[in-house]
């Protein structure tokens, strides 16, 4: 695929050398990390206030209606405000709901209403942090190291969740310490993370105009909807997250029904996942060659249908382990070739709106897992994983009929043009 620009250049973290990426990349390192700690902290609170799939599905869903209702506008503003103000912004907002979950727990407080009301918030946090850390990773890094630079980016997220998870589990099994501190330290680190956004650029995007957010959403969709490839990496993006991704929202349930240990293991399977986005994020900023973007994100849909179906029939959560760590490597892949083949295809006047659409993608599973939870307290979960082990092979299928009319359709447009011109 020739669209998105020639090889980058060498070193694994050459994008490190931008101070301005390198503030982004700390920020993010820190915070991901009690991202990370409360992924586990979130699933274990509902599972010991509820007990049901269903219920922890509904806490993942208020995070996703959160992100779906908010990151439209979080994409204008990214292309239209200070990017650093936002990322700022969402850093203040997520340290004060981990506060005060943490407070709440601490004095016995906590009500699954409560968990819900913080995963709202942070949905809505993250719906603009994520598009002003992507449109500044576009805005402050050289064109040729923005592959580099996203994957370093998943690198943090993935190790950060090999390291929050197996901490939080360790921490929330600790006596004087439990899920209350596993939330005020998550708190602690939002905040510290917050030190290096302060180092940021303050530069605001240059737009010639500027109309309604609601207008700009759909010039955004238009935009997109106008270019071929950047099409289909979006809406496949939406399809594997609706049909596979879901499997990280049933893994609380899974280590203690079906695999029926604690939430230590439950850390170390989380991390396990994480562990293999790791590896697999160092090796894609190893890559040079721009060109195989596409490819490489086929060959990551087709290894995460293997892990979803592998997953249905693990006997234990020992042999969950390298199954969990090569469905992470994969999802990490496919996410990271997504990210920097959206921001190589579009204009950077766009990046920000461009970016949410991705996000939005990314908030539907938790949409979609509130209806998949209640299915799956019906027909069972390892039934569930294998369902969705095939849509998966279906989401592939037709990702690789639609990439072929893209190229079709890029093509014929040079020709066009090409022709127009002599």
């Amino acid at each position: 695929m020739s669209d998105v620009g020639p090889p980058s250049t060498t070193g694994v973290f050459a994008s490190l050398s931008n101070r301005a990426y390198a503030m982004l990349w700390w920020s993010g390192l820190v915070a991901f990390l009690a991202v990370g700690m409360q992924i586990l902290a979130r699933g274990w609170l509902a599972i010991q206030l509820t007990d049901s799939n269903s219920s922890f599905a509904l806490v993942l869903l208020a995070f996703g209606v959160g992100m779906v209702t908010v990151t439209p506008f979080g994409g204008v503003a990214a292309d239209r405000f200070s990017r650093r103000a936002l990322i700022l912004g969402s850093h203040v907002s997520l340290t004060l709901s981990a506060l005060w979950l943490g407070i709440m727990v601490v004095l016995g407080l906590e009500q699954f209403w409560m968990l819900l009301l913080a995963s709202l918030i942070q949905g809505s946090s993250f719906a603009f942090m994520g598009p002003a850390r992507m449109a500044m990773t576009g805005e402050v890094v050289e064109r040729e190291l923005l592959s580099n630079a996203i994957s370093l980016t998943q690198l943090t997220v993935a190790s950060t969740q090999t390291v929050g998870p197996a901490l939080a589990g360790l921490l929330a099994d600790t006596p004087n310490f439990g899920l209350a501190g596993v939330y005020l330290l998550s708190a602690g680190l939002t905040a510290v993370g917050t030190l290096p956004v302060l180092l940021l650029p303050a530069s605001r995007p240059e737009r010639l105009e500027t109309y309604s957010p609601f207008e700009e959403i759909a010039e955004g969709v238009a935009y997109v909807a106008r270019s071929p490839y950047l099409k289909v990496v979006v809406f496949s993006t939406a399809l594997m997250l609706l049909v596979a991704m879901p499997y990280l929202a049933f893994l609380p349930k899974y280590t203690e029904s079906v695999f029926g240990v604690g939430a230590l293991w439950l850390g170390v399977l989380q991390g396990a996942n994480a562990l293999g986005g790791t590896v697999t994020a160092l090796q894609v900023a190893r890559m040079r060659d721009n060109t195989q973007l596409w490819r490489l994100r086929i060959t990551s849909l087709i290894v995460v249908a293997a892990g979803v179906a592998a997953l249905a029939i693990t006997p234990n959560h020992l042999v969950a382990l390298p199954v969990l760590f090569f469905l992470g490597g994969a999802a990490t892949t496919f996410q990271t070739t997504n990210m920097s083949m959206s921001l190589l295809l579009a204009e950077p006047v766009y990046h920000g709106r461009v970016q949410s659409l991705v996000m939005v993608s990314f908030s539907a599973q938790s949409l979609i897992a509130f209806p998949l939870g209640a299915l799956a307290d019906q027909i069972g979960l390892r039934e569930m994983h294998g369902y969705m082990a095939a849509a998966t092979v279906l989401v592939v299928v037709w990702s690789v009929i639609a990439g072929r009319s893209a190229r079709r359709q890029t093509e014929a447009s040079r020709s066009q043009m090409q022709s127009a011109r002599g």
